[in-house]
């Protein structure tokens, strides 16, 4: 039982798991949250669209599948790591954003949170194969 288990949660790409469970976690508290974006006001009808948390989702789940996968591409990661980082530098720019016009600091916060795990991701980026060699 203990090496099914084992050969189950077993991976060669931990970090990439780490990441996608965040990006679903954002898609998600987007998703729940449909008032979550107020400013600037012409936009916050799309900003709080089911669609940008489903993309977030979306993301993370390719990136977690990818990652327990067999058939690692390096390009399907490449691609991945840079839309996962447009995506975050996005949300964290939105955050701090807000934060300013609000002055809420679980604004900052999270606006915070968000470039911490933009870094984690620039991190996997530099030390993932760029090439078939």
């Amino acid at each position: 039982m203990k090496f099914k288990l084992k050969k189950l949660l077993h991976s060669e790409h931990p970090q990439h798991e780490i990441l996608a469970f965040a990006m679903m976690g954002i898609g998600l508290i987007l998703i729940c949250n449909d008032f979550y974006f107020f400013w600037p006001p012409f936009a916050a009808g799309f900003l709080n669209d089911d669609l940008v948390g489903g993309l977030f989702i979306a993301i993370g789940i390719w990136l977690f599948s990818w990652a327990i996968s067999d058939k690692n591409r390096i390009a399907t990661n490449r691609n991945l790591l840079i839309a996962t980082a447009g995506f975050l530098a996005f949300e964290a720019t939105a955050e701090f954003c807000h934060g300013y016009v609000s002055g809420h600091p679980h604004m900052f916060t999270a606006g915070l949170l968000e470039v911490i795990v933009l870094l984690f991701d620039f991190s996997i980026i530099g030390k993932s194969k760029k090439h078939n060699y």
